[in-house]
């Protein structure tokens, strides 16, 4: 069995592992792996507990197998159970629990069998300390708090005390029980954490002065082309399509109440699973009311009602501060309809937002159906039917966002001529526009083929712009500069070629087009307090006016998801949750989706789970049993190819045991015999003296060979005797 030193052993790999899963998921998603290594759906907490849970689960195998076989071999033994738990992983696709199975497997092969295990621990938790310092204060992880962070900082301290000790012990320096730091992490995790402990903001308000000026110069120098190459940030239309380095700045952060993912029931499976929702920011623009009215107006045009229009639309709420970031834009929600701010032409770090935005889900198959569908021919609504008919769709009061005058203003004709402007010379732009299009009947279609043609383009960020180094966005020429040069030569880019490419494309089919920067974020799975925005979620993107519905956003950029593939999976038989009537200062906005905020990535199976707590429990059995089988092996022909005195030895120990084991009590070993022969019974005692004396005798005679055969088997007949009384 092991012993208490082995016990510890185990005990401090375990907490080695939960730190190595909790930062190397924060590496795996910081680093954007999920799309290179297939697992999407990953989430921090769920995969940091189940790969602990699955290293300590054969930590406990180890110890059943080690009452029967000890060493190396019962490490190998303990991950057996992991084959029949992968198979049956990849079989219900639950892919990243497969993927934690072989991190704990790994760990375990790897912290178990190698000879210098404390070594690496020791010495590893400091460069591991390191890296998560690193990730805190150049990628602002871990700043949420919650259980699991709360846990790696208590596990960081706790193993890393516990290797100075080990340092100061090698040097003769005192020592403290392993499990004097276990008490001192649960002391960490039940003291109270607040969010801002102490206010430093005079000692540091020097210091932030100096901070501020050193950021806003190393971001305008950001700007500034080396050799083509600039980083990655929020930007006008004057970029060029040049090489482009990622940068993990923080631009914005996000506050909201919704929630930042979806749960949907998988068509195919029938299981709920949780995608994570996409945020699109848009600068240039502001709040655009003649786009909300066209929208509200096509609604209107095919009869859409409140149940309908929730499928794909609905109101919600975000607020927005900047960061690391100046500009005179208003950086907002695409689709935004009212926005509060602190004022100021230029905004910059600590400018606030507080916006309202009527969300839109572009990939919804109903909603694209009406898209191609003709509208019936509808006078427009005046002011007063409008508003009424805005309030049975989202229980939202127009008036407090749209005076009657800016209505009436928003239905004459808008002057889209410079949507529509070409470059000079648009041969090969006009030819593959037509070969594109050909299929389509309506504009809504052409714009589909368009987006999905382009969506064949490999992206790269190691990319050149058009032939005239000169060509930005900013113009029709210079977007068809760089469009042509992506489409008929380079045939690799990022977001500004694919851009440029859509808007010509778009206008090449006689549909104004135009092209839209901010910045497209990616939710994490995990509702948090606030969301940062980092400079390298940047990003230029196409939108195509449709005549009867306005300005449409689309993603050509093949790196991103398309809108179809970030649908919210409402059909018609669905109803979003009631979001109540906006009322004043459009104050009461529901939640995002129709789910139970308490709901996770999927229900429980329960076959799925009794399913794999019996493989668990047959495959202990079989290990055990086989272990059982293996040691008694290994006794047997131990034994048969022992000499006398070896044999002599065998029976002797064997002895001790059962004695121990009968008086069901446990004695120290002093090396003393008589402290056995204590437990025997009064028959039994001769023969069990005798037995001692000779095992004396073999180990202090100084000769072998002493043991004859008939008191070889005399002894083992003892053994027998005693297991039976």
């Amino acid at each position: 069995m092991k012993n208490s030193a082995g016990f510890i052993r185990d005990i401090r790999a375990t907490i080695f592992v939960f730190i190595i899963s909790v930062i190397g998921v924060e590496v795996y998603l910081l680093g954007g792996f999920s799309e290179a290594i297939g697992v999407a759906d990953l989430e921090r907490n769920s995969f940091v507990i189940c790969t602990t849970l699955f290293y300590l689960l054969f930590c406990l195998i180890g110890y059943m197998i080690n009452l029967f076989e000890d060493g190396k071999m019962a490490i190998i033994l303990s991950v057996i159970v992991a084959l029949p738990l992968g198979v049956l992983l990849f079989r219900y696709r639950h892919i990243a629990l497969l993927l934690a199975l072989i991190i704990a497997v790994g760990l375990r092969l790897i912290l178990g069998l190698i000879s210098w295990q404390q070594q690496l621990i020791k010495y590893g938790i400091f460069l591991i300390g390191a890296v998560a310092v690193f990730l805190w204060y150049f990628y602002d992880c871990f700043e949420t708090v919650n259980t699991i962070n709360r846990l790696l900082f208590a596990a960081i301290i706790v193993i890393s005390l516990s290797s100075i000790q080990q340092i100061l012990v090698e040097k003769n320096k005192g020592e403290f029980p392993f499990h004097f730091f276990l008490l001192l992490c649960l002391f960490i995790l039940i003291i109270p954490v607040k969010p801002k402990p102490l206010d430093w903001s005079r000692v540091q308000s020097l210091a932030g002065k100096i901070a501020d000026a050193s950021d806003n110069v190393a971001y305008y120098f950001s700007g500034i082309y080396d050799n083509g190459n600039y980083d990655t940030g929020y930007s006008n239309l004057q970029v060029n399509g040049g090489k482009v380095k990622k940068s993990n700045k923080n631009q914005l952060v996000l506050t909201t109440s919704q929630m930042p993912y979806i749960v949907y029931t998988d068509s195919t499976t029938g299981k709920q699973m949780k995608g994570r929702k996409i945020l699109y920011l848009q600068g240039q623009q502001g709040v655009d009311n003649r786009q909300l009215i066209e929208f509200l107006q096509f609604l209107y045009d095919h009869n859409v009602d409140r149940s309908k229009a929730s499928i794909f639309s609905q109101i919600s709420k975000l607020s927005v501060e900047y960061v690391y970031l100046t500009t005179g834009d208003e950086i907002v929600p695409r689709g935004v309809i009212s926005l509060k701010s602190s004022g100021g032409e230029i905004h910059k770090k600590g400018y606030k937002e507080d916006t309202v935005y009527l969300d839109i889900d572009y990939g919804s198959p109903i909603f694209m159906q009406l898209c191609r569908e003709k509208a019936l021919d509808k006078p427009a609504l005046s002011y007063e039917q409008m508003c009424k008919y805005t309030n049975e769709i989202y229980r939202m009061d127009l008036s407090e966002i749209v005076s009657k005058q800016e209505y009436e203003a928003s239905l004459l004709d808008d002057d889209l001529s410079e949507y529509e402007v070409l470059p000079k010379d648009d041969k090969n732009l006009h030819d593959l526009t037509t070969e594109i299009t050909r299929p389509a009947n309506n504009d809504y279609d052409k714009c589909r083929l368009i987006e999905g043609y382009l969506r064949q383009y490999p992206y790269t960020t190691d990319a050149v712009g058009g032939y005239d180094k000169q060509s930005t966005m900013a113009t029709a020429d210079g977007m068809g500069d760089i469009a042509g040069r992506f489409l008929f030569d380079t045939k690799e880019g990022y977001c500004v070629h694919f851009t440029a490419s859509m808007v010509m494309l778009l206008r090449e089919a006689g549909i104004p087009a135009r092209a839209m920067s901010g910045f497209r974020y990616l939710y994490p799975y995990e509702r948090q307090k606030e969301y940062k925005v980092q400079a390298n979620c940047a990003h230029l993107w196409p939108e195509a006016y449709i005549d009867g519905l306005g300005w449409i956003p689309f993603e050509p950029t093949s790196a991103y998801y398309s809108s179809e593939e970030v649908t919210w999976h409402r059909g018609e038989g669905e109803k979003a949750m009631d979001n109540g009537a906006v009322g004043e200062s459009l104050a009461t906005i529901a939640p995002d989706i129709p789910i139970d905020e308490k709901a996770d990535s999927r229900k429980v199976d329960k076959g799925f789970v009794v399913t794999v707590v019996v493989i668990i429990v047959l495959s202990i059995a079989a290990l055990i049993g086989f272990a059982i089988a293996i040691t008694v092996l290994i006794r047997y022909v131990k034994y048969k190819h022992a000499s006398l005195d070896e044999r002599l030895i065998i029976d002797v120990e064997s002895i001790k045991l059962q004695l121990v084991k009968n008086a069901a009590s446990q004695i120290e070993d002093r090396g003393l015999l008589s402290d056995y022969l204590a437990l025997v019974a009064d028959g039994l005692k001769p023969e069990v003296q005798h037995s001692f004396n000779l095992y004396y005798k073999v180990l202090y005679g100084g000769k072998t060979g002493t043991i004859t055969k008939e008191d070889s088997i005399r002894t083992h007949q003892l053994v027998e005797a005693i297991s039976k009384s």
